[in-house]
């Protein structure tokens, strides 16, 4: 049950919420045409396994179980057949042994990869967190609530929204604003951020996109700008070839960018390349991948390989305290959400198997270029029933101790973090 300490951030979130779940669930109020309501339930079901010299079982959860329960209302309207407006809610509650077992070790959350929806940065306060006590967490959020405006030429959006930049299949080094990790099991929603955002769509069907971030300095709460991001983007279409030109101002940083995508001989080829200035110094990041379609007995199949640099990574296979201590902008980008790999050099591959008209495998292989670890995950995805899927597979990792997937050095002598076996599954359900 909701305790009654909920604060007074919470109240205002479900004062906002409430209008969005009278109109989903009395649609007959407003006119069809004019209000379109929808709405997903999740459930997802990860299950590790972790060797005895492994972090969690010193934390006595060598093998935890974590349950994560969301549901997502949305609605939205347009009317004068130029503006409109596009509201998501999100709740979502965590029962969770990973989470229990770092906490009682005294590290965050974050360690396990868990990050609770926080808008102490965003312009506006639109998250609260309800319950976080040990391996219970419940949390809501509107993750969109914007207001747009279109014209022939131009679309303009202003309030909570998602973008998504890059040419990368499993890495994203272009995509700055949340981007997903290359493991993560859920991508049909990104996490949203205040924002301006202005498309100006040209004559020669060119265009260039703007967005513009405030953020809040965590300390003070005031808009800062060294906390904040200004970037645009240009994508030229020629020929069949689309090139991406990037520029921006990134939490204090200048970033430089250039994209592509081509077809090839059948296949399509794409690519990033972003620059970034920290410190004085140029580092460079970047992603190229090969795409290809073919049938083989009968089956659709799409196959990629892709290579990924990390400029901030560590190329030496040095993953301990102090190493990461010296190494303060990937550590930054890191928790930030924005980079999810701590080597420099990567090679990824994978498919797509339609083995039935609602059957799909995904099999993926990444691998650690500088300390010649791996991991594979497979992923089954099921169109089950009518507006209902089902995700189910595991992630296996594979390298020598120390490594970045065979897990890497803890802060006490002969003690892991990482390198565990894991199972998942996630049933979605659509309204």
């Amino acid at each position: 049950m909701i305790s009654s300490s909920v604060s007074r951030a919470a109240g205002s979130i479900y004062g906002l919420a409430c209008p969005l779940f009278f109109l989903i669930l009395t649609p007959s109020l407003a006119a069809a045409e004019e209000w379109k309501s929808s709405g997903r339930t999740q459930y997802a079901l990860f299950h590790s396994r972790y060797d005895a010299d492994n972090f969690f079982a010193g934390a006595g959860s060598n093998s935890p179980t974590d349950h994560e329960i969301n549901v997502r209302l949305m609605t939205g309207r347009r009317w004068e057949d130029r503006w409109d407006t596009v509201i998501h809610y999100s709740a979502s509650a965590v029962s969770s042994d990973s989470i229990e077992a770092v906490r009682g070790s005294g590290a965050p959350p974050a360690m396990v990869g868990y990050r609770t929806p926080n808008d102490d940065e965003q312009l506006f306060n639109l998250a609260s967190v309800v319950t976080d006590d040990g391996g219970n967490v419940r949390t809501h959020r509107l993750d969109r609530l914007s207001v747009g405006y279109s014209e022939t030429a131009y679309v303009f959006r202003f309030g909570r929204h998602a973008v998504s930049w890059g040419n990368g299949v499993i890495f994203q080094p272009m995509d700055i604003f949340n981007p997903f990790s290359p493991t993560a099991i859920d991508k049909e929603y990104k996490s949203g951020d205040d924002m301006a955002y202005l498309q100006n769509l040209l004559a020669s069907g060119n265009d260039v996109q703007t967005v513009l971030i405030p953020r809040r300095d965590i300390t003070s709460g005031q808009l800062h700008a060294d906390e904040s991001s200004l970037a645009v983007k240009y994508r030229h279409t020629h020929g069949g070839a689309d090139i991406d030109l990037l520029v921006a101002r990134h939490y204090a940083e200048n970033l430089a960018g250039f994209g592509f995508a081509a077809d090839w001989k059948g296949a399509v080829i794409r690519g990033d390349l972003v620059n970034s200035r920290n410190n004085g110094k140029s580092i460079l990041s970047g992603v190229t991948s090969i795409n290809y379609s073919w049938v083989w007995g009968g089956y659709n199949m799409t196959g990629y390989a892709e290579y990924f640099r990390n400029g901030y990574g560590i190329i030496d296979g040095d993953y301990s305290a102090l190493a990461l201590s010296t190494n303060p902008a990937l550590v930054s980008r890191i928790s930030r959400g924005e980079v999810f790999t701590l080597g420099q050099d990567y090679l990824a591959a994978g498919m797509t198997i339609e083995w039935a008209p609602r059957w799909r495998l995904y099999p993926v292989l990444i691998n650690n270029m500088s300390d010649g670890s791996w991991l594979t995950q497979w992923v089954a995805s099921l169109d089950w029933k009518e507006d209902w899927t089902l995700l189910t597979g595991v992630n296996l990792p594979f390298g020598a101790k120390g490594t970045e997937y065979g897990g890497i050095e803890g802060t006490t002598p002969g003690e892991y973090i990482g390198g565990g076996k894991s199972l998942f599954l996630q049933i979605a359900c659509y309204f």
